[in-house]
């Protein structure tokens, strides 16, 4: 079970998140109502919701748009890739160069 930013078949970078689960009816469940399941961070920007198994496999949209990502949402996201190539200080330094 994956959340996608786009349609899964366009095949671009942006699979947000995913899950994996004991039984079909437990992923069939999440492929419902996915946001019981995930984290609420992903609510923005997740247009798609995927589940691929071997018994079962569907995608459906859970919005019609895609917001655009605000000045936050970058920010964090370079801080997020800093700090996992740098640690915990490449993380803030990143945080407090786009603060200003």
């Amino acid at each position: 079970m994956c959340l996608f930013g786009s349609d899964p078949d366009l095949g671009l970078d942006d699979c947000w998140t995913g899950e994996t689960f004991d039984s079909l009816a437990d992923a069939r469940a999440c492929f419902e109502h996915p946001f019981e399941t995930f984290s609420s961070f992903y609510f923005g920007d997740s247009v798609f919701v995927e589940l691929d198994g071997p018994d079962f496999h569907g995608k459906r949209r859970l919005r019609a748009d895609r917001k655009r990502p605000t000045d936050d949402a970058w920010r964090r996201e370079a801080a997020t890739q800093a700090g996992m190539a740098g640690g915990c200080h490449a993380y803030n330094d990143t945080m407090e160069a786009w603060a200003g």
